[in-house]
């Protein structure tokens, strides 16, 4: 029998719904089990290092972190965004992309290099963060190579690289710690397994779209215009919701950015979720709004699915979420839970935000986030600035989460008004 136009539609529709769904569960299964192996080795370090120590440990991931935003500034988000809409580009857009994402990553190496020279932070911090700032060339290239997985919505690849990367490092900082080696041998856990990951998505990669490598930059503009309003975006949005632990250890103390961590923990298990969940549909968003406009009632109705999801979040934190964590941790970060409380409201609220930005994601609107990441960061920067050196890692959490709601309660009426008058709404 012979489908109507209508019936096709509905047809594909469902079955892009399912793919979403299926790459979901396989990108929030791998993030869990991640999640999972990450918990239980961080635990082990919380509870052999002193509480300074285990401070400066994670000021030195969330230092080289903070800058990992420039080995990419958008470049995967277009080639994920064009090749799922003609994958038979695939070869063009990574061999256009390669060389220059080779040369970002290592000037942002450089640039980590140079900067943390000139914070406060102690002979020993600098050098790990100089030890460490190598993960950024491998982790710009090899995220590259993972946008083919993307493109080809074969998500079981990234969660089987996420979690062979996750039990590498927990192995290596067993051993390591296990020998003596402290906070130096766990970076080096972390660099043995950036290599690892940067293997296996080179490998699996070419399996499923052969490439050929090229470390000779390309300025395409096609790929570069939209890529740098992501870039700005990712920035400042990486900037706004991560900066905290980098200004309690500047502004504050070690010991503070511990305490702040099992919080930062906390949260970071619901933005596995949200990870899996926007990277299995994001390509699914950007065929769809080629073919038709989101009505308003769907928009509505994703919008409520996270609104449940986030209450959901909140209840259950406050009933078991911060007893457990302080459990696992062990009895002397029991001054975290209160963080844990406060940081949750803010991811909450934040959650609603996902179902506009994605589409103004998919439909080249990407530089609205630049506007709203700009006056959020300002904001929390702000805040933090002036509540850490009173309130200490308090003040961070209470920064975090006044941003997010600001975030909320400006970014979806804005992103509303651009969808409409773009007539994608």
């Amino acid at each position: 029998m012979t489908l109507t136009n209508g019936e096709e539609r509905a047809k594909l529709k469902r079955g892009s719904l399912a793919r979403g769904i299926k790459n979901t569960v396989l990108l929030f299964g791998g993030n869990a089990i991640s999640a999972v192996i990450s918990f239980f080795i961080t635990i082990y370090i919380a509870r052999l290092l002193p509480i300074s120590d285990f401070g400066s440990y994670i000021t030195v991931i969330s230092f080289v972190t903070l800058f990992g935003i420039f080995t990419d500034f958008g470049i995967n988000t277009v080639i994920i965004r064009e090749g799922a809409k003609k994958p038979e580009d695939t070869h063009k857009l990574i061999f256009s992309s390669m060389g220059l994402k080779f040369l970002m990553s290592v000037a942002t190496m450089f640039a980590v290099i140079v900067f943390a020279l000139f914070t406060p932070y102690s002979l020993e911090v600098k050098a790990l963060i100089v030890l460490m700032s190598v993960t950024l060339v491998m982790g710009g290239i090899g995220s590259m190579f993972s946008a083919v997985f993307n493109i080809y919505q074969d998500m079981k690849y990234i969660s089987i690289i996420q979690i062979a990367e996750r039990i590498t490092f927990a192995t290596l900082a067993f051993v390591f710690l296990i020998a003596g080696l402290d906070v130096p041998g766990v970076i080096l856990a972390i660099i043995i397994a950036a290599f690892v990951s940067l293997m296996l998505n080179f490998i699996y990669s070419r399996q499923i779209h052969y490439y050929k490598l090229n470390f000779k930059p390309i300025f395409d503009r096609a790929i570069l215009t939209p890529a740098v309003w992501f870039g700005f975006a990712g920035m400042l949005g990486f900037i706004w919701q991560r900066v905290d632990t980098i200004m309690i250890s500047l502004l504050s103390n070690m010991t503070q950015v511990g305490l702040y961590t099992p919080a930062v923990n906390y949260v970071g298990i619901g933005d596995m979720a949200v990870l899996a969940l926007t990277g299995a549909f994001f390509p699914i968003i950007s065929r769809a709004v080629l073919e038709r406009r989101i009505s308003k009632k769907e928009l509505s109705k994703y919008l409520g699915y996270f609104a449940v999801a986030g209450l959901v979040f909140v209840g259950v934190t406050y009933a078991f979420g911060g007893q457990v964590m302080i459990f696992a941790f062990g009895p002397k970060f029991a001054d975290s839970i209160v963080f844990i409380n406060i940081l949750v409201i803010g991811f909450a609220i934040n959650l609603l935000t996902i179902p506009t930005s994605l589409l103004l994601d998919a439909t080249n609107n990407q530089k609205v986030h630049v506007l709203n990441a700009t006056y959020l960061t300002a904001t929390n920067v702000g805040l933090n600035s002036i509540l850490i050196p009173a309130m200490g890692a308090l003040g961070a959490a209470y920064a975090t989460t006044i941003s997010q709601s600001l975030g909320a309660v400006l970014g979806i009426p804005i992103a509303l008004y651009v969808l409409k008058r773009s007539h994608h709404l």
